[in-house]
């Protein structure tokens, strides 16, 4: 029983605890001005809640999924008619099932191109088509967590049955989990070939999907070409090297015969290799140099969102998002607990998750960014065997609802567009106000004051601007205060700006998937609007008794009792409020606008820039939300699509954790800079 209640204590510490206690600071007024440290900002870091919203809002995006990969969320997608998918061979067939197609060319061909037998099979969709999708770097293969959602899916562990051989056998491991998906979307009558759920898609350096059986009728093989490409010529050899193979193009464009293998796809004994310089069998190649430089640009057309501005991210599926299912819900709390627990340690928090400080051995500028960051080194190494259960049920029960004709728990919100517009509206407002409210000019110059005290009224004006109407009294110190009913119903309008219409009595019922959402959606406005309200009625009262009087009556602003306190209030609460968010990629981009010839990069596996360096020689990982983790090699499992009871070591991280090929410099990720299309094979010169 003592048990039960500590662990329903720190429950209710991962989810209820308000972002900002009720009990908070009192907004400058010039009668009353309480001691700084009485009035502290009160941001729960152990709510899941932020985590939840954030894992919505990236959805389908390369920049985000690419600093967050340890994704947690599975979600139910579509993929429109006419689409096209395209498989890289290196020899003549047709693919067996299942096996992977990309949506861009440049993923196919920087994977499979390259090669003396190279072929490219090009596939449209026929009809709407279901898929899954599996967020973070769900493809990436070296790392320590990408793949966890997956193997949870499918074995209910992190390790699976032992590996053949007990080592490493090439790509044996990702055709197990294909095997593994395609066949518990089939034995649990979610999908087959012409219906249900066919596909799952992932990321690595761009987006890729599992398709299940290739003999469906939801995929039509409109081309089958062999694209190798004459060597050059050897040193010393006047001739040109000619394709191995007979092929001669038509000049029409005839429909391929639809393709009748029905063999199950199995590990190749020659796997595709990364391109980089070095291989003999390269040297040669006339697309080598661009082959990977065009992997990568594909890449970069779906970042999304980042400091850089809004973009596209992979816009050619689309997110069912009333069946948004992720490990951050609350009910997972064999991973939130000891999360918690790890977190109080690393980034100094309170046993209600209330931030401490930086503590004695750092700065407070790297202890926040540690928090902004801290989801980075989230993974699911704790989830046991009967959680994974309760996913995979959630899961089969939300695919199923789907495939009827009226879903019965999906209300038709878009609420990947609600968070993303959420983003948009806050990110990068946020933080340019940060900017302004650390130029305060504490100096003795009450014009520079003055105008910046403008600024600061101005942008708290269009953060509430929707939201404030202005008291009758605006003279009254009173009214600008959190315990003012001003304060109440302003910041009720800022927190259910989305989703005051989500009550019974409106006739709008929620689904407990949409349900998590919406909570998930208010928690994040709570703990935004409760700072900017906050700052802007403080704002407004200082404006009302010190700056808006008649000349004879004004004060000098740098004489103004407080102020400078007051100031730095605001300052960290809005530097808490954005590392309690954990957008971190949306503060992030590239410092100049890159040139014609250039892209924005942050290192993307396995589109890492080698140079010189060997493969795994990147920076070793600092402490949890600080440099990030290192890219290691995860645990794998069995060529079978079982779902096994308990294993015989509950969730475990196999042998193998700390390889690190192709592990990026984490510098790198967090600076990102513009390069030229020969920096990937390049790398930075010496």
């Amino acid at each position: 029983m003592e048990l039960f209640y500590s662990i329903k204590g720190i429950w209710a510490v991962l989810i209820y605890l308000s972002p900002t206690a009720a009990a908070q600071q009192k907004p400058l007024n010039h009668h009353d001005i309480a001691p700084l440290s009485a009035r502290p900002w009160n941001f729960n870091f152990s709510s899941s809640a932020p985590h939840y919203f954030a894992s919505a809002y990236g959805l389908l995006q390369q920049w985000s999924n690419t600093f967050f990969p340890n994704g947690h969320s599975i979600v139910p997608c579509e993929i429109p008619p006419l689409t096209k998918l395209y498989h890289g061979r290196k020899d003549a067939e047709v693919p067996p099932s299942p096996e992977w197609v990309a949506f861009d060319i440049g993923m196919a061909y920087g994977i499979m191109g390259g090669d003396r037998n190279s072929h490219m099979l090009t596939y449209q969709t026929t009809r709407r088509t279901k898929c899954i999708y599996f967020d973070g770097e769900s493809a990436t293969l070296f790392g320590s967590g990408q793949l966890d959602t997956q193997m949870l899916q499918i074995w209910g562990n992190l390790s699976g049955p032992v590996r053949p051989d007990n080592g490493w056998r090439g790509l044996w491991e990702e055709y197990a989990r294909a095997i593994g998906l395609c066949d518990w979307l089939h034995d649990k009558e979610l999908g087959g070939p012409g219906w249900g759920f066919e596909g799952i898609v992932r990321m690595n350096a761009g987006f890729e999907m599992i398709w299940c059986n290739f003999s469906s009728p939801s995929i039509r093989l409109v081309s089958h070409l062999n694209v190798t490409a004459p060597l050059l010529p050897a040193e010393g050899d006047d001739k040109i090297s000619a394709k191995d193979d007979d092929y001669e193009p038509t000049s029409y464009f005839p429909l391929p015969p639809s393709p009748t293998r029905s063999d199950k796809a199995t590990d190749p004994s020659d796997p595709p290799q990364p391109p980089v310089r070095g291989r003999e069998q390269w040297a040669r190649e006339p697309f080598f140099p661009t082959q990977a430089w065009n992997w990568g640009a594909s890449a970069l057309a779906h970042y999304g969102s980042s400091a850089n501005g809004p973009g596209l991210g992979e816009t050619r599926v689309k997110i069912t998002s009333c069946g948004f299912l992720s490990y951050y819900a609350p009910e997972f709390l064999s991973q939130a607990v000891p999360r918690a627990a790890e977190e109080q340690k690393t980034l100094n928090l309170t046993k209600d998750g209330l931030w401490a400080g930086p503590g004695n051995d750092g700065t407070r500028e790297d202890a926040l960014e540690g928090l902004k960051r801290r989801r980075r080194v989230h993974t699911l190494e704790h989830v046991t065997t009967s959680d994974a259960a309760i996913m995979r049920a959630h899961s089969e029960r939300v695919l199923k609802d789907l495939l009827s004709p009226f879903p019965a728990n999906c209300s038709g919100i878009d609420w990947a567009t609600i968070t993303n517009d959420i983003v948009q509206t806050y990110a990068a407002p946020l933080l340019t106000f940060l900017k302004v409210l650390q130029q305060y000019p504490e100096a003795h110059n009450p014009t520079a004051a003055r105008l910046w005290f403008m600024d600061i009224r101005d942008q708290t004006h269009t953060f509430l601007v929707s939201f404030l109407q202005y008291p009758d009294s605006p003279t009254d110190s009173e009214i600008w205060t959190r315990e003012s009913t001003l304060f109440k119903d302003t910041y009720s309008l800022c927190r259910f700006q989305y989703t005051r219409l989500l009550d019974p009595k409106q006739g709008i019922l929620l689904g407990p998937e949409e349900e998590l959402l919406n909570w998930a959606v208010e928690e994040t406005l709570g703990g935004i609007c409760s700072v900017l309200v906050d700052v802007g009625l403080s704002t407004e009262g200082i404006w009302e008794a010190h700056f808006n009087l008649p000349a004879s009556r004004k004060t000098t602003p740098t004489k103004i009792p407080g102020l400078n306190h007051e100031v730095k209030r605001w300052t960290e609460g809005v530097e808490q409020l954005m590392s309690w968010l954990g957008w971190a990629g949306e503060w992030i981009g590239c410092d100049v606008h890159c040139e014609w010839d250039e892209k924005c990069y942050i290192p993307m596996w396995p589109i890492i820039p080698m140079g010189r360096r060997l493969p795994g020689r990147g920076r070793r990982p600092g402490g949890p939300g600080y440099d990030g983790p290192g890219y290691e090699r995860p645990p794998m499992g069995p060529p079978n699509g079982t779902f096994p009871g308990p294993p015989r070591n509950g969730t475990w991280r196999g042998p193998g954790r700390n390889f690190n090929p192709w592990g990026p410099n984490e510098a790198g990720l967090w600076k990102p800079k513009c390069v030229k299309k020969n920096y990937i094979l390049d790398g930075d010169p010496d």
